[in-house]
């Protein structure tokens, strides 16, 4: 593995292949911690957050009937100001009920404090998954977390007071468990990460099953059932009638979906006959390196990425994870240089720009698809304390 095989040079001072990265990653860190508190500060509202904020609020002051109601979330966010974006297709909220339970506990704060309180559990969570999955060891290791964490996909995340994050770490918490063969705790987390954001862990179900993972599958599809039936019973008929409905009012916009640039079957049909075709490149991909347990997760995650017909790109940190996992298996030099690429690539949606990493994920696919498969499933990377 490159990350922990090149020796440290000059006593105690780490190559620089490690210090430059690690030095560049701190310094983007440390100017966006009094970023990320200015906004806050300025205009707490301007947030994705916000959303999750009078959605639970709604459904606590009228009942959970109410928490997709657009009018009723209008209402409460008329609390912070007119100059807030108004509630609409492309802003709305749209997360299974979950999320909203998870934040009712916050409405007792102000939004301010819950934003920040959430911002530390977002973190939390990130920490938590490194932890679990990151390779190295000792300064490689602190290395690979300050890079994530300076990374735009990260960055965006907490800006947006999204909840990526911890659907990441549910998902982390799934593969973890899962070659560990504690299968049904697999399969329940991934339930998890599937009722906070379906679209980030689309394809991981079915990457449970390709890789043998029998019982975490059927134990994610039934706690997922579990979950929905629980749904529907607390929002009732109405609520569950206005929760379709938002879907659909949120899918009209045309900003919900991309346009393709070859559609033989009209826009709509095209794009989803053509990310259901890469899905499926994907799956095979899962299917020949079945074997090789952290490969195969990676690659379903970059599948998820590739095959979603609506993505943010704070949903680009589904890839930081893949890089994780593929890191801790043997790397080309080849590999590991393109994975450097990515990291230029994951940076320029910053500026607008996602072009690059439309190219870059291809190639990455390849890459991983075509590594050397091993005899034996293959082990996760050792943890402290905890036998590979």
């Amino acid at each position: 593995m490159i990350l922990s095989k090149i020796p440290t040079k000059h006593g105690n001072l780490p190559p620089l292949h490690l210090a430059i990265p690690a030095l560049v990653g701190a310094w983007a860190v440390a100017f966006e911690i009094p970023h990320l508190i200015g906004m806050v500060a300025h205009d707490p509202a301007a947030s994705d957050f916000r959303l999750f904020y009078v959605a639970a609020e709604a459904g606590l002051m009228w009942g959970w009937s109410h928490v997709y109601d657009p009018a009723k979330l209008h209402e409460l966010s008329l609390a912070f100001g007119p100059a807030e974006p108004a509630i609409s297709p492309a802003y709305t909220y749209q997360n299974p009920p979950l999320l909203a339970w998870i934040i009712a506990p916050l409405t007792l704060l102000s939004l301010p404090a819950a934003l920040y309180t959430w911002t530390a559990i977002n973190i939390a969570a990130i920490v938590a998954a490194w932890r679990l999955a990151s390779p190295g060891t000792g300064f490689a290791r602190a290395t690979v977390l300050v890079v994530s964490l300076a990374l735009w996909p990260t960055v965006f995340s907490l800006e947006r007071g999204q909840a990526v994050l911890v659907t990441y770490a549910l998902a982390v918490g799934c593969w973890w468990m899962a070659a560990r063969r504690h299968e049904v705790l697999a399969g329940m987390l991934l339930a998890l990460a599937s009722a906070l954001r379906p679209q980030d862990v689309a394809l991981l179900p079915a990457v449970l099953l390709l890789c043998g993972f029998w019982r975490s599958a059927a134990y994610w599809l039934a706690t997922t059932v579990a979950l929905w039936v629980a749904f529907a019973l607390v929002l009732g008929a109405s609520g569950m009638g206005t929760y379709l409905a938002v879907l659909a009012w949120a899918a009209s916009d045309p900003s919900y979906t991309a346009t393709p640039a070859f559609a033989p079957f009209g826009p709509r049909m095209s794009l989803i006959a053509g990310q259901a075709a890469i899905a499926a490149v994907a799956l095979g991909a899962v299917w020949r390196q079945r074997r090789t347990w952290n490969v195969a997760f990676a690659l379903g995650l970059l599948g998820t990425a590739m095959s979603a017909i609506h993505v943010h790109e704070y949903d680009y940190f589904g890839l930081v994870v893949a890089a994780w996992l593929a890191l801790s298996a043997p790397t080309s030099a080849l590999e590991f240089a393109w994975m450097a690429i990515g990291v230029v690539c994951l940076q320029v949606p910053l500026i607008g720009m996602r072009l690059p990493i439309l190219f870059w994920q291809p190639v990455w696919l390849l890459m991983l698809s075509l590594r050397r498969r091993r005899p034996e499933f293959a082990a996760v990377p050792a943890i402290a304390g905890t036998p590979a």
